[in-house]
This record gives structure tokens, C-alpha cells and sequence, in this order.
């Protein structure tokens, strides 16, 4: 990112040796290359502004796009509204992610007959037992969990040049606010909760995002993220990863299908609950195989929920 920066603005490789990082181990960041920038336009080059970005979990501070202006016609009757400011941010950090990742998406089809079954069964008397509703975005946050943990790769940030391996597994969740805009709350440690903690926090969670209680802690340090497509009935989607992370995952609706059942007695025809889901991941990052391996192993672990688990 910094080089990038100094391309941009006509900074040597000179002058950028010259800058004192804040950084560790005296890096230079983002922050100093605009301090100096702007210093050097002022007439003051080469004295930076102290940086607060001490670590590389400030990578994840987004670097804002450059916007090109569309020129718009109106039309008689057209209504013209100020983009909030939230919705501003969303743009401003889908676009920059567009940007900066290669983005492809690979898509498979699950059989979650078991959890649909299983979760049928359960799931009044997990409400009265623990006092949460049981959806299914705990059993899809712990498929995922285990996965990552299977796949440390996908668990990882990047800042362009480095890799950076994540140890906790923090999972993020978009959430649908009333006014039509997003927010991605952070599940902490997602890889050492139960159910009963998955639902507890995800319930929490999306309850404060709805009422505007969210605090700065809850949606930061995500390290990979899920949509649920299927709350809208749709059947899939091609999520935009969200940076610094590598990957996201979407869930699409669970529908009845009629299916072609292996077995050793022979091939038979039955009814039987399917999702699709879609995981797109940086390529500069994560090569087919491993999002392809990845995500099958989200679709196994659904697949194979064990029927006699008890709560």
C-alpha cells in the first residue's frame, strides 16, 4: 500500500527510505507516507507525524477510494437524496475492495437434511433451556469454524505484500439493518464456543446492530466473514470479500429438492434439503484448490451433522 502511495504521488525511492516509520521495527505505514506527503506539499518534508498505527492489525483501517464523478440526466419526477453517511462508508469500502482483491467465487451444493431435522426437533426446547432462539447461523458459524481451523490460509489477512496468518478465529457476520444498510459484527473466538455460546452471540449481536448499540470492539477483528442470502429466500449470491481479510462465505436458502440417493443397495429418489453456498476469496491469496478444498469441507461438516447430538 505504501508503494503504491509513493508511485502515486511522486515520492523516490529515496525520499521513502528517508521517512522514520512508526511502524514496528521503524515500518513505514500508510500514515506516514501521507504525513509526509502532506508535510512536503506544506514545505516541511521530511518531518513525519507521530502514527498511532503501532501494529498490523491497522491494516484493517480502510484506505479510501478514488471516486470519479457519473454524470447523471434527470428525469421529471426523479427524487434526489443525500447518501447517508453509513451507506457512504459501505460504498466507499465495497469499492475499495473490488479494487483491491482478485475476486473469484466458487459455489457448492449442500445436503443439510440432518441439521434441518435435527434443528426441527430441538430447537423449542433449546429456547426454554438457554433462552435463545436456535437458528441456523450457529450451525453454519461452527461448520465454518472448524474449517478454518483445517485451513489456517483462508484464516489470514493481507496488506498486499505480506501474509498474516491469523491465530483467533473471529467470525464476522453481515447483518441487514432496518434501513437497508450493513453491518458486520464480529464473533470472537468462534472456533472455541459451543452452540449455546454461537447463539447466544450471534442472537446478541444482531440485536444491538438493529438498535444502534453496537460498540467499536464488536465489529472489529474479524478474521473471516458470512452473509446468509437464505434470510431473503435467495439461493445464492457472489458475496464482496471484506478487507484486510481473504474470504467470505455466503449462505443460501434451504429448499426441498428431490434427489439421487447412493447407496449399496443401488441409486434411489428422494426428497431432500438443499442450500448452495458461495465462497469468494482473494486470489492473490487463495489459489482455486484450497477455496475449493475449503469450502467442500464447510459443505462436509454440514453435511455429516451427527442426528444424535443432544443439547
Amino acid at each position: 500500500m505504501v508503494k503504491k502511495i509513493a508511485k502515486t504521488e511522486n515520492v523516490s525511492l529515496e525520499e521513502l527510505d528517508s521517512i522514520k516509520g512508526s511502524g514496528a521495527n521503524g515500518r513505514v505505514n500508510k500514515n506516514d507516507i501521507l504525513n509526509y506527503i502532506s508535510n512536503r506539499k506544506d514545505g516541511v518534508a521530511g518531518q513525519t507525524k507521530p502514527s498511532v498505527d503501532s501494529d498490523v492489525e491497522r491494516v484493517e483501517k480502510i484506505q479510501e477510494p478514488k471516486k470519479s464523478a457519473v454524470k447523471i440526466t434527470l428525469n421529471d419526477g426523479d427524487e434526489v437524496v443525500p447518501m447517508q453517511r453509513m451507506r457512504k462508508l459501505i460504498s466507499d469500502h465495497m469499492t475499495m475492495s473490488v479494487q483491491t482483491s482478485a475476486h473469484v467465487t466458487t459455489v457448492i451444493e449442500a445436503d443439510v437434511t440432518n441439521i434441518v431435522k435435527w434443528r426441527n426437533k430441538y430447537k423449542q426446547e433449546f429456547l426454554e433451556k438457554y433462552g435463545q432462539k436456535l437458528t441456523y447461523m450457529p450451525l453454519f458459524t461452527e461448520a465454518v469454524a472448524k474449517a478454518l481451523r483445517d485451513f489456517p490460509q483462508v484464516n489470514a489477512s493481507t496488506d498486499g505484500e505480506n501474509i498474516i496468518f491469523r491465530k483467533r478465529v473471529n467470525i464476522g457476520m453481515a447483518v441487514a439493518l432496518p434501513e437497508w444498510n450493513l453491518i458486520v459484527p464480529v464473533i470472537k473466538d468462534a472456533d472455541h464456543k459451543n452452540l449455546v455460546g454461537l447463539a447466544t452471540d450471534i442472537n446478541t449481536l444482531a440485536a444491538k446492530a438493529r438498535d444502534n448499540k453496537l460498540n467499536p470492539d464488536d465489529v472489529a477483528g474479524g478474521t473471516f466473514s458470512i452473509t446468509n442470502f437464505g434470510s431473503f429466500n435467495n439461493l445464492m449470491g457472489t458475496p464482496i470479500i471484506n478487507q484486510p481479510q481473504v474470504a467470505i462465505l455466503a449462505t443460501g436458502a434451504i429448499v426441498k429438492k428431490s434427489s439421487v440417493l447412493e447407496t449399496a443397495e443401488g441409486d434411489f429418489m428422494a426428497i431432500r434439503s438443499k442450500m448452495y453456498l458461495s465462497l469468494s476469496y482473494d486470489h492473490r491469496i487463495v489459489d482455486g484448490a484450497l477455496g475449493g478444498a475449503f469450502l467442500e469441507r464447510v459443505a462436509k461438516y454440514l453435511e455429516e451433522f451427527n442426528t444424535s447430538r443432544t443439547i
